[in-house]
Parts: structure tokens; sequence; C-alpha cells
């Protein structure tokens, strides 16, 4: 009992910390024993796939996810599941910190998504009420489905594990419209994030001013 009793309590301060102090490290839970959440989150250079499959937002509205939620957006996606008590809120925390950094001009290009691991269990509600705690705002769309239609799409971006609550921590950055992305592994800086989407941002510029001599 007392050990149960250690542990919720443990759980309980990391989800509280998560919230309030937008922190990026965390003691990981069994479910995550392996990942170092000291370690700075390594990034590389990555293809993923996606198309036109029909998701669900937090909302309780079907989403086409090529044409719809990515379009031709720049993109920052992270993997979740709504009853994780520790490893999640951090990855969720984090992409609020990256909201938050999005200047008005950005938000007009970027888009947050969060994909559940876990749609068997998270419904929209649930993903509502989840991202309510991290501040969620427009600009972040938050997607569940069909458990086979959604670990398809997760297959995609290299992020199915057959046992969800093993799934890797990690955030993919990407232009949707040049095919250009970035995974980073574990838990990502926030100001990293942030300057991954400033570079594609600027990519997009360059064709503009390529005939432009100073």
């Amino acid at each position: 009992m007392k050990g149960m009793t250690m542990a919720a309590t443990l759980a309980g301060a990391a989800l509280a910390t998560a919230l309030a102090a937008r922190a990026t490290t965390v003691d990981a839970h069994a479910q995550h024993q392996h990942v170092d959440t000291k370690a700075a989150a390594g990034a590389s250079s990555v293809r993923v796939r996606f198309d036109d499959a029909v998701l669900t937002d937090q909302a309780g509205k079907p989403r086409k996810l090529k044409s719809d939620v990515l379009s031709d957006r720049i993109v920052v996606m992270d993997f979740v599941y709504t009853t994780c008590t520790t490893i999640c809120p951090i990855l969720s925390a984090n992409m609020a910190r990256v909201q938050d950094g999005l200047d008005a001009k950005a938000r007009e290009e970027v888009t947050l998504v969060t994909i559940s691991v876990d749609p068997a269990r998270d419904t929209p509600a649930r993903l509502r009420e989840y991202g309510a705690k991290f501040g969620a705002r427009a600009g972040w769309v938050w997607l569940t489905g069909p458990t086979g239609r959604v670990n398809e799409v997760l297959r995609g971006f290299d992020a199915y594990s057959p046992n969800f609550e093993d799934h890797p921590p990690q955030v993919l950055v990407g232009d949707a419209r040049s095919g250009e992305w970035t995974r980073f592994l574990g838990f990502a800086d926030p100001q990293a994030v942030l300057a991954r989407v400033a570079e594609l941002r600027a990519a997009r510029e360059k064709p503009a001013h390529a005939g432009h001599k100073h």
C-alpha cells in the first residue's frame, strides 16, 4: 500500500509539474523506462507517408488528414494517449510552449497536430478535455478515429507501437507542401522546434527572392 501511495504521489507531482512549469524533463514511468529524459532530443530528416484517411478531431468533426488537416501547412506533430500520467503530459506541455511561441504570422502557416495512440479509449471528448489542461487553442488539432485506421496513420509516421504504452516520445516538424520532415526523438526543446519551424518558413520564401539582386 505504501508503494502504491508513493507511485500515485509521484505521478500526480509529475503531471502538476508539466502543467505548471511546462517542464521538459521528468522521471519516466515503467512503459518509458528506456528513455533518458535529460538527454537532448536527437533530430534527423525522415520520410513520412500519409493519405486522406478520415479521422475525427476533438470537436467530433470528421477531418481528412492530407487535404484538410495537413494541407500545405507547416506541421508540428506529436503522439500521446490521455491516460498517460507522465511522459505524454510532458510532450503536451512542450507542444503548448511551441504554440505559445508562434507569432501571429506564423500561426497563419503552422498547424499543431496531436494524434492519439490509444484511439479505442481516446474519444473526441477525452481529447478535448485533455487538451484544455494545456491551454490548447485554435490551430492545435487533436485526432482520433477507428483503431485500425489510426494505426495505419501512425505507421506512416513511424509512430506505431503494438503496445501503445510503449510508444517512444517524439515530435515531427514538417512542411506538408515540400515534403521535408524532421523527427525529434525524446523530449524536443520547444525552442529547437520553433527554430526548425522558422527554417521551414524561411525556405518557403526563398523562391520568391531568388531572382533579386542586391
